[in-house]
C-alpha cells in the first residue's frame, strides 16, 4: 500500500513516495531517509490549474514506481485551510489557484483515492508529534521557515486556535514591512547570485546582512512567545536544511540575539531546531494521508430521520399549551427516566475501568473526544480529575469539534461535528497505552467516529459512548457504552437527557478509575496539591479523620511535602 505526501510551496514542490507506511502501535515512525523529490513552482498570481498539474504530473514521474494502488495522498500548503481539510480559503496572490477545488478533484480523479489538505505548520506540527517532539503540559510554537513564515500553536495536547483561526504571525508587521517578508529564507538566499541559501550562511560576504536577518528572527520569535505564553519555539523548513547543509550552527546565532537564558513572563523560553527540517511537512503529510484513509474505512452512515434523539418524545406532546410547573414537572420525569435506564451499561463501564486501569497506570492518557454538547460536558469532567484527584495534566485531554478554546462560547457554527478528528489525534501521538472515549449523543458524529478510528489502528483502548446500543457493535471502535437516555422532551436537543446521562456516564467512569488508581481513601480524595486556604483545611481534615494528626504537625507535615497530600500519606504508610 503506497502513500505520497506533497508539500506545496512558493518556491518548490517537494513529495516523498512511502510504500507499506505502518501506522499501528508505536511503529508508526518514518525513518528519516526518505527519499524526496521536488519540482520548481509553478505558482504565481495567474497560475492556472493545468501549470500546478502540469508540475505534480512532473513530480510524479520522478518516483519511477508503478502509482497503481495509491491508497492515499496528504497535501500541505500556506495560507488557511478550511477546517474540514477541503480546501484553501485564503492565503496569498500567488497561492490563488488553489483556492480552486479543480486540481483537488483532478488527483481525487486520477488516483481513486482520499486527497487531504492541510497547513503546513499544522503539517509540521503532526510531523512533530510523529517524531516524539510534542508532549507534556506545555505551549509550543512551530515555526516553518522557507519562502514566507509559518506557525501553529500546539498546547497541551491539542491544536490551539482561538476564534478557530490559524494564529498570523507571518502577517504581523510594522513600517509597512510583514513577518513573512523579514523572515524568508528565499529572500536571504536572494542575496546570492546562485541563489543558494546555504552560501548565504556560509560565507563571510554575507555577514553583516545576516547579521540583520537573524537580529529580526530573533524578534520574531521574541514576539511569538509573548503573544501566545509559548514555552518552546521549534524552528523547521528550509532555512533549518540549509543551515545544516552548511554547518552553520543556527540555534547559536539566533541565540546571540535572544536574551540569555530567553525568558517571557518569568519563564524561561526554549529554541529548539527541528533537524527533519522541510521533511516534517512530509512527515506529517503520510499520516494524515494514512489516517484520514482508516477513518474513511470505518465510517457509520445514519438515517437523519431514524436516530432516537431526532425522534419526537411521545405522540401529541404540546409543551407550548403547558404552564411553566407542568413543563418543568414533566421535564423531571423524563430525567428520571433517562437515569433510571442508565442502570442497564453500569456493568458495562465497569468493565471499560478495569480495561482501562493497567493502561493508565502504565503511563496511557485518557482522552476523551466530542463534539457539541457532548464536547463540552467530556470537557467539564477532564478539566476537575486533575484538581480534584491529583492526576497530571498531560494525561487527561479533551478534543471537541471545532477546537476546544473557545467551546464556551461557541462552536457549532460551520459543521465542525461533520469534520475529520485525524489531524488533531495525530497531534496527540496516540499510544497503544492510551484510553480514547467518544462521546456522540446519536453516534452520527464524524469527528467522535474518525478519531475512534485512529485511535483502534493505533492500539489504543477505544470506547463509543452514545444513546443507543448498536445491533452488532461498532467497526472504529473495542466497545460501546448506551446511554440509553431515549427520545428527548424536544427533538434533538441532546443538551437535555442525553446530557445528564453522558454527565453520569463519565462520572462513574472517571471517578471509579481515579478510585482504582488509588487516588481515594474512605471518602476522601488523598492525591490533590493543596492550592488554596479551602484544600488546606480539607487536607488537614482528612489527616486528622485518617492519622489523627492535626493542627501544627499536620500543616508542618504538609509543608515539608510541598502541599501534597499525597505524598504525606505515602510517607506515613
Amino acid at each position: 500500500m503506497k502513500y505520497i505526501g506533497i508539500d506545496i510551496g512558493g518556491t518548490w514542490i517537494k513529495g516523498t513516495l512511502v510504500d507499506n507506511y505502518s501506522f499501528s502501535g508505536e511503529k508508526n515512525k518514518i525513518d528519516q531517509g526518505f527519499e524526496v523529490k521536488k519540482v520548481k513552482s509553478p505558482l504565481h498570481e495567474d497560475t492556472k490549474v493545468a501549470e500546478v498539474m502540469e508540475a505534480l504530473t512532473e513530480l510524479f514521474s520522478m518516483f519511477k514506481v508503478n502509482l497503481e494502488n495509491i491508497m492515499g495522498i496528504g497535501i500541505s500548503t500556506p495560507g488557511i485551510v478550511d477546517y474540514h481539510g477541503l480546501r484553501l480559503v485564503s492565503a496569498g496572490p500567488h497561492l490563488n489557484v488553489l483556492k480552486n477545488l479543480q486540481w483537488k478533484s483532478e488527483l481525487k480523479s486520477k488516483f481513486q483515492c482520499p486527497v487531504s489538505l492541510i497547513n503546513d505548520a499544522d503539517a509540521a506540527a503532526i510531523g512533530l508529534a510523529e517524531r516524539g517532539y510534542l508532549n507534556g503540559n506545555k505551549t509550543y510554537g512551530v515555526m516553518p521557515i522557507g519562502t514566507g513564515l509559518g506557525f501553529s500553536i500546539w498546547r497541551n495536547g491539542r491544536r490551539w486556535r482561538p476564534g478557530k483561526v490559524l494564529p498570523l504571525l507571518g502577517e504581523i508587521g510594522f513600517a509597512d514591512v510583514k513577518y513573512n517578508y523579514l523572515a524568508s529564507a528565499s529572500r536571504l538566499a536572494g542575496l546570492d547570485n546562485k541563489n543558494d541559501l546555504a552560501r548565504v550562511l556560509k560565507l563571510d560576504q554575507y555577514y553583516s546582512k545576516r547579521e540583520i536577518y537573524l537580529k529580526n528572527l530573533a524578534s520574531i520569535i521574541h514576539t511569538a512567545a509573548v503573544l501566545y505564553d509559548l514555552d518552546e519555539v521549534i524552528l523547521c523548513g528550509g532555512l533549518v536544511d540549509a543551515a545544516r547543509d552548511a554547518g552553520f550552527n543556527l540555534i547559536t546565532e539566533i541565540g546571540r540575539h535572544l536574551s540569555n537564558p530567553f525568558k517571557v513572563f518569568n519563564k524561561t523560553v526554549h529554541v529548539r531546531i527541528a533537524k527533519e527540517g522541510n521533511n516534517l511537512q512530509l512527515i506529517g503529510n503520510l499520516a494524515l494521508a494514512q489516517g484520514e484513509l482508516v477513518a474513511a474505512k470505518y465510517k457509520v452512515n445514519y438515517e437523519y430521520g431514524a436516530l432516537e434523539t431526532e425522534t419526537p418524545y411521545e405522540s401529541g406532546f404540546r409543551p407550548e399549551k403547558m404552564n411553566s410547573a407542568e413543563i418543568i414537572n414533566k421535564l423531571w420525569e423524563a430525567e428520571q427516566e433517562a437515569g433510571l435506564q442508565m442502570e442497564k451499561s453500569l456493568s458495562v463501564i465497569a468493565s471499560i475501568v478495569d480495561k482501562c486501569v493497567a493502561k493508565i497506570e502504565n503511563g496511557g492518557r485518557i482522552i476523551y473526544v466530542g463534539a457539541g454538547t457532548s464536547g463540552r460536558v467530556a470537557a467539564m469532567d477532564a478539566v476537575e480529575i486533575p484538581c480534584t484527584y491529583g492526576f497530571p495534566e498531560d494525561r487527561i485531554v479533551t478534543l471537541i469539534a471545532g477546537g476546544i478554546s473557545d467551546a464556551a462560547f461557541e462552536i457549532e457554527s460551520d459543521f465542525e461535528e461533520d469534520a475529520s478528528a485525524v489531524p488533531e489525534l495525530l497531534l496527540l501521538n496516540i499510544k497503544t497505552n492510551d484510553v480514547v472515549i467518544g462521546i456522540s449523543a446519536s453516534g452520527s458524529a464524524y469527528y467522535v467516529q474518525s478519531a475512534l478510528a485512529m485511535a483502534k489502528a493505533k492500539g489504543a483502548l477505544t470506547t463509543m459512548m452514545q444513546v443507543n446500543p448498536p445491533a452488532d457493535g461498532l467497526p472504529f471502535c473495542d466497545h460501546v457504552i448506551p446511554l440509553n437516555s431515549g427520545r428527548e422532551l424536544i427533538g434533538g436537543s441532546t443538551r437535555m437527557k442525553a446530557g445528564t446521562a453522558t454527565k453520569k456516564a463519565l462520572n462513574f467512569f472517571s471517578s471509579t478509575l481515579m478510585i482504582k488508581l488509588g487516588k481515594v481513601i474512605g471518602s476522601h480524595m488523598v492525591d490533590v496539591v493543596c492550592t488554596n486556604d479551602k484544600l488546606v483545611e480539607r487536607a488537614q481534615g482528612i489527616l486528622k479523620s485518617l492519622y489523627d494528626i492535626e493542627g501544627n504537625e499536620a500543616m508542618d507535615r504538609l509543608k515539608k511535602a510541598n502541599m501534597h497530600l499525597g505524598d504525606v500519606i505515602k510517607d506515613l504508610n
